[in-house]
């Protein structure tokens, strides 16, 4: 019988790939010392399983990581095929653990990194005691060296003169090996470097106040299923009080068992959003400028704004119902068309040259344009600020968040507006226009940047 993967653990392990983010590198040379290990010796399956596992989750694609997507992807079975009679991915994921157990009761590494499978889930654990990206650079030199083709032994009845020079050819082996993984480990870090500028600019410099952290909350895409099955929006005030769906007697007859079937939670997180909340790990990490944590839209109470803390909200009204405490600051407000069954954007202020309306013409997973808004506003009474990263689907949105962790093209962008992205905290609003093919975010452009009020 399949396993049903606990969404609560799922969240948790989630946390934890965005919480090491900055240290990709270092764990993936970590992995390769594992599969290489006497513990993982003679099974390449479990290799190739960890491996697959890990790749996917450090690259935030975590939709993959499914018993099914495990089975198609790794081991050649149907889309269809029964998950139930054939558990194959599950025996792998046990002699996995059984193995990771073993690598790490036998290892004398003192890396201070460690990747974990907990029972039922895909999604590896990865834990960092330590800055690992130099130890795992040292590491790698140290375990490259070690492996690298050695010279035969010399005879004892070869010359003094050529011993001295096989052992100088063998130094002079070692210390080549050595200098090309210097070079290469230092130049993979500048690379990191160069997309992880410590974040002296807006939206960042307004978000990292000293002392605080910025709580980062996830949309919930179950509201959003709920939503749409049940041809329904919820409120603000209904979605603080979880009141997530109408109640009964004002459903439709034919909407009832709809009702009873679903059991949506609000604990799924969107790939879109795990991929921004990746990036700005990897700002929070190398900036060493603040601490991130991250909720679900569900897990949120109203009494939580009220603290000096910053927050990124990630998704549009419908997804993130959270956002709308904020409407009344914005120039670029979602709107939902119950006729068209989507969301646009209504421009409360045009300036010259903007419409008042921006219509999308690309559902989710479609080919047309969509809508993001990249806002930073005030959190009213409170010494902390809020980034609302939001689009008209999935793709908008994820394209909203690549542009507010461009720490390049986001400050070009607010100075040519007249805003200093330099000076003192200023809140903004950006308007851009997303082209999409398929479900893919192409390309994007700044249709509008206000300065706020």
């Amino acid at each position: 019988m399949s396993v049903r993967v606990n969404q609560f653990d799922q969240m948790a392990a989630v946390t934890k790939v965005i919480e090491v983010a900055p240290h990709v590198i270092a764990f993936k040379v970590h992995v390769r010392q594992i599969v290489e290990s006497p513990a993982f010796r003679g099974s390449r399956r479990s290799q190739e399983f960890l491996q697959f596992i890990v790749d996917h989750a450090l690259n935030g694609h975590f939709d993959e990581l499914k018993e099914r997507s495990l089975g198609v992807e790794l081991f050649g079975r149907e889309p269809s095929y029964d998950t139930g009679d054939d558990s194959i991915v599950r025996v792998t994921a046990c002699d996995l653990r059984k193995r990771l157990t073993q690598f790490y009761a036998e290892s004398d590494s003192d890396s201070g990194l460690r990747v974990d499978l907990r029972p039922g889930s895909y999604i590896p654990e990865f834990r960092n005691m330590v800055t690992p990206l130099s130890a795992g650079a040292a590491s790698e030199v140290a375990n490259e060296v070690r492996n690298s083709p050695r010279l035969p032994t010399i005879p004892a009845r070869r010359t003094s003169r050529t011993r001295t020079l096989m052992a100088l050819l063998l130094g002079l082996v070692v210390l080549t090996v050595a200098l090309d993984l210097a070079h290469r480990f230092w130049w993979q870090r500048q690379l990191v470097l160069a997309h992880a500028v410590s974040p002296q600019a807006l939206p960042w410099s307004a978000l990292a106040l000293s002392n605080r952290q910025i709580r980062l909350i996830f949309c919930d895409p179950d509201i959003v299923h709920i939503q749409r099955l049940l041809n329904y929006s919820v409120s603000l005030s209904d979605y603080a009080n979880q009141r997530y769906w109408p109640k009964p007697a004002a459903l439709k007859p034919e909407a009832q068992p709809v009702m009873r079937a679903i059991s949506f939670r609000g604990a799924d997180v969107a790939a879109v959003d795990v991929g921004i909340a990746l990036g700005i790990a990897s700002i929070s990490g190398l900036g060493a400028r603040f601490t991130m944590t991250t909720q679900t839209a569900r897990s949120v109470r109203l009494a939580d704004f009220r603290t000096d803390d910053s927050f990124v909200l990630l998704g549009s009204p419908r997804s993130n119902p959270w956002s709308q405490l904020f409407d009344d600051q914005l120039d670029f407000s979602f709107k939902f068309d119950a006729l068209r069954k989507s969301e646009f954007i209504l421009n409360k202020h045009p300036r010259a040259g903007e419409s008042p309306v921006y219509l999308p013409t690309a559902e989710g997973w479609g080919t047309g344009q969509a809508y993001a808004v990249v806002a930073l506003v005030s959190n009213p009474n409170q010494a902390g600020q809020v980034l609302l990263l939001g689009g008209s689907n999935a793709e908008a949105t994820e394209a909203a968040g690549k542009l507010a962790t461009n720490l390049e093209l986001l400050p070009r962008i607010l100075k040519s507006h007249g805003i200093e992205p330099s000076g003192s905290p200023r809140h903004f609003e950006i308007l851009i226009r997303v082209s999409t093919m398929a479900g893919s975010s192409n390309s994007f452009d700044v249709i509008a940047c206000h300065a706020l009020v």
